[in-house]
């Protein structure tokens, strides 16, 4: 009888302009979930977006979140250094209580994120890389330039956020919409992007800005956890007043389409256009009452304050008697 193949867990490195805000945030709780549940092995976090400074206090930030939510010795990086379009927009990094709370339980290594990508692609030995892009990524362009061939042969998916434009270029393929965020901010990476993983067929999941708006989220999924005591959670609940919670949703659900199996267990689904050649699906919810009930249980199960019974430190009864005798 012919053995059957073990799935290997998926190697997951997260791009992330991290802040003071509660998307980003809310998505560093999907991933811990799947990582506890094993569905994805976290080997980086590379924050984007910004000077050096900037980008070294959000990799501070971001391994900060992480420790408070169960993964201390995760290694997080700023980004490689790149030219800067718009200083206001890219330096932006807000500052609130809970910055240094964050930054303090965060250490990062004081060095570039391409060294760091160049060594860690070193030592994958066989195509099981997956790539979250949850912010613009004019440094991890500028990577793939440099490593095309590397890139080929290790990176099983990409998953990334942001809309494409309705009509193809010249060889069928899709094109960015560069009014998406991400996009704007790395125009010419964005078209790069676009081109490399079509040309070599690297399997794409596109979660696009019209899916968020039909999940028609709001913050139920915070109720459950109010009492906690966790950072994470406080820095949330403050938050929430901010941020619409429509543009929170967009990282956690890029976030949980790492893990297909349950994002399309929770009302989603993940479809290919009819005709088209490349690897590239689309990221949509079938199923929105579902959905939220599922980010409801992520959050409840990763953070809600546990009670702790103290019935096994209690004598048995029949011990009880026989001290009694």
């Amino acid at each position: 009888m012919a053995k059957q193949r073990q799935r290997k867990t998926p190697e997951v490195l997260i791009f992330t302009d991290i802040n003071n805000y509660a998307d980003d945030l809310a998505s560093f709780v999907v991933l811990a979930y799947l990582a506890d549940k094993k569905l994805i092995n976290i080997r980086g976090i590379i924050t984007e977006l910004g000077a050096y400074e900037i980008r070294r206090r959000r990799a501070m930030y971001a391994k900060g979140v992480m420790s408070y939510l169960g993964y201390p010795f995760l290694r997080a990086v700023p980004g490689g250094d790149y030219d800067i379009q718009d200083e206001e927009k890219e330096n932006h990094y807000i500052e609130n209580d809970f910055t240094s709370v964050f930054e303090k339980a965060g250490v990062t290594i004081h060095r570039s994120g391409t060294i760091f990508l160049q060594e860690y692609m070193k030592s994958v030995k066989e195509k099981n890389v997956v790539l979250l892009l949850n912010a613009p990524f004019t440094d991890l362009g500028k990577y793939i330039k440099a490593a095309q061939n590397v890139i080929k042969k290790k990176v099983k998916k990409i998953v990334l956020m942001g809309d494409v434009l309705a009509q193809k270029d010249e060889h069928g393929f899709y094109q960015p919409d560069l009014t998406s965020f991400n996009f704007k901010l790395c125009p010419d990476e964005a078209k790069f992007l676009f081109e490399y993983i079509q040309q070599n067929d690297i399997r794409t999941t596109i979660v696009p800005s019209s899916t968020i708006k039909d999940l028609k989220m709001d913050y139920t999924f915070l109720k459950a956890v109010k009492k906690s005591k966790n950072p994470v959670v406080k820095a949330l609940l403050k938050l929430k007043d901010e941020a619409n919670p429509t543009s929170m949703t967009y990282d956690m659900i890029s976030s949980l389409c790492l893990a297909d199996g349950i994002f399309k267990a929770s009302g989603g689904i993940v479809e290919k256009e009819e005709g088209v050649k490349q690897d590239i699906s689309f990221a949509k919810i079938a199923d929105s009452k579902l959905m939220k009930e599922k980010i409801c249980e992520i959050f409840k199960e990763k953070l809600e304050p546990k009670k702790i019974s103290f019935e096994h430190l209690k004598k048995p009864q029949h011990e009880e008697k026989q001290s009694n005798a």
